[in-house]
């Protein structure tokens, strides 16, 4: 078994464990007032499953991510965690960081028309004080080689 699997069979058993144990749920649920999940948009659903359980108690979830930044498909990941969190924990509050510090408005740009292509998504308008710079090009490379050059 590789470690993905390994992970995903421990999160399985954390997960029977809440599910079948109700003290242990209670318990653990109790003592963790606070919730925090960095990059939630790379969640599976067991991972998702555990973080609502752990939070029954208190129902205090803090989770940051972006959507648009969604990378983990391939080890069960779904952006569908970070979509429907506002559904799985009314009272939702959504604080959209768009502000970029890093880019340049023409990256963000295109950055945008890109992220507006999807049909699933939380809306949002990245946006820099950089204004200068290049616009985006998109340049066909035969190779590793040529694309590091």
């Amino acid at each position: 078994m590789d470690d993905v699997g390994r992970l995903q069979d421990v999160e399985r058993r954390v997960l029977g464990l809440l599910v079948e144990r109700e003290a242990v749920r209670a318990e653990l649920s109790t003592r963790y007032k606070y919730i925090m999940v960095d990059e939630y948009q790379d969640t599976n659903r067991i991972q998702a499953a555990i973080v609502k359980l752990l939070a029954d108690a208190h129902k205090n979830v803090l989770v940051v991510g972006d959507d648009a930044q969604s990378i983990y498909s391939f080890r069960a990941a779904t952006v569908r965690n970070i979509l429907d969190f506002p559904d799985e924990f009314p009272g939702t509050r959504i604080v959209k960081l768009e502000e970029n510090y890093r880019s340049t408005q023409p990256i963000l740009e295109a950055t945008n028309r890109v992220i507006a292509e999807s049909k699933e998504r939380h809306e949002k308008n990245l946006f820099s004080q950089r204004t200068g710079g290049q616009r985006p090009q998109v340049v066909p490379c035969m190779d590793e080689d040529e694309q590091s050059d």
